[in-house]
């Protein structure tokens, strides 16, 4: 048992440690992730905010921010990733008595080598495992694509979810984007069968303009969610959506 412990420390495999806690699906061997529960989020903080966890009694830490941000060398998933033990309870102590959170948003570029988008999807589906295993949180699957490619397989895993979460911040604000995004609200909708609540990350204190976007989901009797965040609440003081259209 040691000697197969020190070869996978050698052979930088301790992701083994979550992906062997659940099953793989989709042609990519995707790890199965679900959220069969749906708390009423009213609050979005973000990881580099901590003083907001706690912000409400159901406030979800997010990670709707650029990938230096959560993602750097000290990252959690290069924790999980090499097996540092120091650093993982590092972010143990840091989400301490978080209870909800969205899976880490790693993004997706249309620009890029598809398996680079592969593996950003992987990642968050391994340390969406660690988050739930150890601080038993409940953590809210993502929905995510940058192209059609990526649609086929953003859902592999995801079958028995009946709660995710859409990130609206960047498609409000590119048009190339947001036809992919009404795209994969569609899609989403017609193959999670056991869909019924989607929570939105969103820039713009216009719930009019995220109802529409989300029509489709609305018409098949999907409940929208849309929690309030720091970027919300600074654009609704502004003066509605022209400061803040995305």
């Amino acid at each position: 048992m040691k000697k197969r412990k020190n070869l996978k420390k050698l052979l930088n495999l301790c992701s083994l440690d979550y992906t062997n806690l659940t099953v793989k699906l989709g042609d990519l061997d995707m790890p199965y992730i679900t959220c069969n529960t749906a708390p009423r989020i009213d609050y979005f903080a973000t990881y580099s905010q901590p003083s907001t966890y706690f912000q409400t009694d159901c406030t979800c830490v997010s990670f709707f921010e650029y990938d230096s941000t959560f993602d750097g060398l000290y990252g959690l998933w290069n924790a999980i990733y090499y097996g540092i033990k120091e650093l993982q309870e590092f972010y143990i102590e840091r989400f301490q008595n978080v209870k909800f959170f969205t899976a880490p948003d790693y993004s997706k570029c249309g620009d890029v080598s598809e398996v680079e988008n592969q593996h950003r999807q992987y990642r968050s589906r391994i340390v969406s495992i660690w988050l739930a295993m150890n601080l038993n949180a409940v953590v809210i699957p993502l929905i995510s694509c940058a192209n059609g490619i990526g649609m086929k397989y953003m859902l592999d895993g995801m079958e028995d979810c009946s709660a995710v979460v859409f990130n609206l911040k960047g498609p409000l604000g590119n048009p190339a984007q947001l036809i992919i995004f009404l795209e994969s609200v569609k899609y989403t909708v017609d193959r999670l069968k056991k869909l019924k609540t989607i929570y939105v990350y969103a820039a713009t204190p216009c719930d009019e303009k995220i109802y529409n976007l989300f029509q489709y989901a609305i018409d098949a009797g999907i409940e929208i969610i849309i929690p309030d965040n720091m970027l919300r609440t600074r654009n609704r003081i502004l003066g509605g959506d022209k400061h803040g259209s995305n």
